[in-house]
């Protein structure tokens, strides 16, 4: 049997608190306190407000198995971030490379309507860029998982040279 103590610091057995016992308190708490149960809702409600609003703004990221497939579907261009260097010493297939400022500067806007894959070394400045391209209207940016780290750890073909 337990035995807890109450408000009065009477020790009773919980298999004798009558039933509805808790429920009645709960009731009468948030009838007193009305005020701090709506912030709570109101808080909540908020919470879910923003993250909805995050998860819409964030970018799709797709596996590196999943962009083989857009790319042999022709359904994807593949733009590679990283700097001339790492490009030349080995990209993806068939990719451009091209800067944030390429999209700022208006280059990039004749694919908004295209699935764009965004690539970078680790992942990282593509999820951003890809976050500033769906406000500007690029509405099918994604973004490789894992960048061209995880398409290497997949064993995937790079070109050298360009």
């Amino acid at each position: 049997s337990i035995w807890v103590v109450n408000e009065f610091s009477v020790v009773t057995s919980i298999s004798s608190i009558p039933r509805g016992y808790n429920v009645e308190h709960l009731q009468q708490f948030i009838v007193n306190h009305w005020y701090l149960w709506l912030l709570l809702i109101v808080i909540l409600g908020f919470i879910f407000v923003n993250e909805l609003i995050a998860q819409k703004k964030r970018a799709k990221e797709i596996s590196s198995h999943e962009m083989v497939r857009l790319m042999n579907e022709g359904k994807t261009l593949v733009i590679d971030l990283r700097d001339a260097d790492s490009f030349r010493a080995g990209h993806i297939i068939h990719a451009i490379r091209a800067t944030a400022d390429d999209f700022m500067q208006s280059r990039m806007d004749k694919y908004k309507e295209k699935i764009i894959v965004l690539v970078c070394a680790k992942g990282l400045q593509s999820t951003a860029l890809a976050a500033k391209l769906r406000e500007q209207g690029f509405t099918k940016a994604t973004v490789l998982a894992g960048g061209m780290n995880a398409w290497q750890t997949a064993d995937l073909p790079l070109v050298k040279g360009k």
